[in-house]
């Protein structure tokens, strides 16, 4: 049983923005479509920076004047990426060396493929745990919160 690939795992990135983007609309736009991190990217799709909820959340601590402001003056540079053929592993020791919750994709020319999110990971380790067929490891409750995990795709704790 081999550890997933992280493209196995990741979400495709449907929404990126160009860092000129007020950043009021990238915050609507977050919300609109439930994300928790937003990509930018230039006109070929290379990954500029991101912009995530903890970003947000210190900007208004300082008292920052959100409306003056574009996703390129707050933005993340300098992003941590990872490749989509790297094993599970790799993305999860990335996201906790680096204190981050969310990767970009990339592929070999640095353009932007998917996301993988600490949630998703968490999933499909706990799937990957009832492949490996855990009972006497976990008691029946805990098999069964991980049966609804990965069978439900739950939404629990989620949201603004």
């Amino acid at each position: 049983m081999a550890i997933p690939k992280v493209r196995d795992v990741m979400k495709e990135v449907l929404v990126t923005v160009r860092d000129n983007e007020p950043l009021i609309n990238v915050i609507r736009i977050m919300h609109d479509k439930n994300i928790g991190s937003m990509i930018v990217t230039n006109e070929e799709d290379k990954v500029l920076g991101v912009f995530t909820e903890r970003d947000l959340v210190r900007l208004i601590a300082n008292n920052a004047d959100l409306s003056s402001l574009t996703i390129g003056d707050v933005m993340t540079r300098n992003v941590i990426v990872v490749e989509p053929d790297a094993s599970l592993i790799k993305a999860v020791h990335m996201m906790a060396k680096h204190n981050i919750r969310h990767l970009p994709v990339v592929d070999e020319d640095g353009k932007i493929m998917g996301i993988i999110s600490i949630r998703d990971t968490a999933i499909a380790l706990a799937r990957l745990l009832v492949d490996m067929n855990i009972e006497g490891l976990a008691t029946e409750e805990e098999i069964s919160m991980i049966k609804e995990i990965i069978s439900a795709d739950i939404d629990e704790g989620r949201g603004l």
